[in-house]
């Protein structure tokens, strides 16, 4: 038996879950039969470990303790190798003796290589062992599951709190009427927090905004050094770093401008090398390349991407262009938003108009204004919507606001304005 995984284990059973605010996540979604290995795919520290938690106390319903287990494989006691998985069920069943079943919950299981292979064997061989596994990477997502995985896993991606769970970490209590009650200014107040600051659960409980900055400036040295740095090997941190600081202050990337940039700031790198820092960027969940909506290849890949991030607190924090920049901070929440709600997404760019996102399984376009009072922006941002709609023939059409409702009937297209915080509680189109 493993001393260290021993103790871990022991360790587990004797302290058990910590209290939670829970998030919204259905239990009901992860049948018995068929039986498969459910993964949790997202950044660094939004809350996938609590997601766990919060599973395991529905199971201890149901299951006794002895049969469920937590390990969180970046624990440094833990070996990263293979062989800590190979003897994980064997030392559990040398403690507590075997049961009739187990429930393990492995945290950032991609940290020990070939987790894949082991996880396959196990899934396939016992019966009686249900696998619950967290990353901070896209390998554990339903899009880049390892080969010997498809088929057998359950993949959901789990992203910063949502308004409505921010709301409730926030103890604020919805009317059923908000647009008639007195409680309508603190909505809108904590609405501007959220933009502002984002969802990282830790974040979002700390109430001194100094103490809110120093957070995510570790949050991103950490998610920087552990999750791009040291897991790809990256021999130029500095460089990635540089590369990091332009994206967070421009609205799009091209990455041959952007690498002339860079090499006119001494830096000597190439279209290839700036590629595969994004994909590793995305692959983490920590920015997200929007590519414009074409049916043609050629024109997805010639045309720079637009470039958001999984938390409105970075480009808050550590953006100069886009820290005050709250029409930016609301698009990049929406966009957040839609990736929770699992939407296809892109953006749609023509002769002097140019639509934030288009959505093209529900056929609609959306647009995102902070203030469409004054008479010039409304028309701008409604012309663009329609020109979209006439050109990819989408009759559909919402335009997200700040505080702002209606609805216009231009020709066959329907446009519809909708208040952020009615969006993100869940109106859409």
């Amino acid at each position: 038996m493993r001393e260290d995984l021993a103790k871990v284990l022991v360790e587990w059973q004797e302290t058990w879950t910590p209290e939670l605010v829970e998030r919204d996540f259905d239990i009901t979604l992860i049948p018995e039969k068929p039986r498969k290995v459910v993964t949790f795919a997202g950044c660094r520290r939004v809350g996938k470990t609590y997601l766990m938690f919060q599973l395991i106390n529905e199971l201890s319903k149901k299951a006794l303790k002895e049969e469920i287990f937590y390990v969180n494989f970046e624990d440094e006691r833990l070996e990263k190798k293979v062989e800590i998985l190979t003897e994980l069920i064997p030392t559990i069943e040398e403690l507590y003796g075997r049961k009739e079943r187990l429930y393990l919950f492995l945290d950032e299981i991609q940290n020990i290589p070939n987790w894949d292979l082991w996880v396959r064997r196990i899934h396939d061989s016992r019966e009686d062992v249900r696998l619950f596994l967290s990353g901070s990477s896209s390998k554990l997502s339903s899009r880049e599951i390892p080969t010997s995985l498809r088929g057998r896993a359950l993949t959901f991606e789990v992203f910063p709190l949502s308004f409505r769970e921010f709301l409730r970490f926030k103890g604020f209590e919805m009317p059923e009427k908000i647009d008639f009650s007195s409680k309508k200014p603190a909505l809108l107040n904590l609405l501007r927090e959220y933009v502002l600051y984002g969802g990282f659960p830790e974040v979002v409980l700390t109430e001194d905004v100094r103490i809110k900055r120093l957070i995510v400036r570790d949050y991103f040295n950490t998610i920087i050094a552990l999750d791009v740095v040291e897991r790809y090997s990256i021999r130029n941190p500095e460089e990635l770093r540089a590369f990091i600081r332009l994206l967070l202050n421009s609205e799009y990337v091209s990455l041959s401008k952007t690498a002339r940039t860079m090499r006119s700031m001494g830096y000597s790198i190439s279209k290839s090398t700036l590629a595969n820092y994004l994909r590793y960027l995305e692959e983490c969940y920590f920015a997200f390349p929007l590519e414009v909506y074409s049916s043609k290849v050629r024109l997805r890949m010639q045309h720079p991407r637009k470039v958001y991030f999984v938390d409105t607190s970075f480009l808050t924090f550590l953006s100069v262009k886009f820290s005050e920049n709250i029409g930016r901070l609301m698009e990049n929440t929406v966009f957040i938003e839609l990736l929770r709600r699992g939407k296809e997404v892109n953006y749609a760019l023509g002769n002097n108009w140019e639509v934030d996102f288009v959505l093209p399984e529900e056929e609609a376009l959306m647009q995102v204004s902070y203030d469409v009072g004054d008479e010039e922006t409304l028309r701008r941002e409604i012309n663009a919507l329609r020109k979209a709609s006439r050109e990819f023939g989408f009759k559909n059409a919402l335009l997200v606001t700040w505080d702002s409702e209606g609805r216009i009937e231009k020709g066959k297209t329907t446009i519809k304005i909708v208040p952020l915080w009615k969006f993100l509680l869940g109106e859409f189109i």
